[in-house]
């Protein structure tokens, strides 16, 4: 029996190995085959066989919980697939370009102020994409807040008539100012995958 076949340093490794299931097969294993190597030096230098002489390497080597936490808190993260970013990247265009939509709709709905809740989430959604770029959220925002504008200036700004001094062009200035939140929410969709498809075809 080789010094670490002994008991005690096999409980020890297999905690580690126990606790730091967490990690890679390949990075786990080489986890072990350093401790291994690390306590088999320590016992040779210090002609360490008895279970006392054992015990004291092994304490100086820490609890196997922490050394798993260690070599799992280094361990760089899984590299994330182009198909699975393409997926969330369209998701989150998606949920963009419905709730631009759901808010341009109640805008002009009998209670426009239930806009503001779909508006609020789209924006939030919007700004906190890191697939867009600064102008096309200035784009988003922007086209997000002409339906609720409009409506607004409607309501509080006498303009010389029934329909916002329009006359017959008010129904296709509203139409336009409805659309605009949807037209939007198209660009971003495109805006954010446009990129992510050219990765996934080189990657492929």
């Amino acid at each position: 029996m080789t010094i670490t076949e002994h008991p005690l340093v096999e409980k020890y490794l297999a905690a580690v190995a126990r606790e730091a299931a967490g990690l890679s097969p390949e990075r786990r294993n080489e986890l072990l085959a350093d401790l291994e190597e690390h306590i088999a030096v320590a016992l040779a230098e210090e002609s360490a066989s008895g279970d006392d002489g054992v015990r004291a390497v092994l304490a100086r080597l820490g609890d196997p919980r922490t050394i798993a936490a260690t070599a799992l808190g280094d361990e760089p993260p899984a590299p994330q697939s182009p198909g699975l970013a393409v997926v969330r990247a369209v998701v989150r265009a998606l949920a963009v370009l419905v709730l631009l939509g759901v808010a341009g709709s109640l805008a002009f709905s009998v209670f426009p102020v239930l806009g503001g809740i779909p508006l609020i989430g789209a924006l939030w959604c919007l700004w906190a994409g890191q697939q867009w770029c600064k102008r096309d959220k200035v784009i988003g925002t922007a086209a997000a807040l002409v339906p609720l504008l409009f409506v607004v200036a409607q309501s509080v700004i006498a303009a010389g008539g029934l329909h916002f001094g329009l006359g017959d062009a008010f129904i296709p200035v509203s139409l336009a100012a409805l659309a605009l939140p949807t037209a939007a929410g198209f660009y971003l969709v495109w805006s954010a995958v446009r990129p992510l498809l050219g990765s996934t075809v080189r990657a492929a």
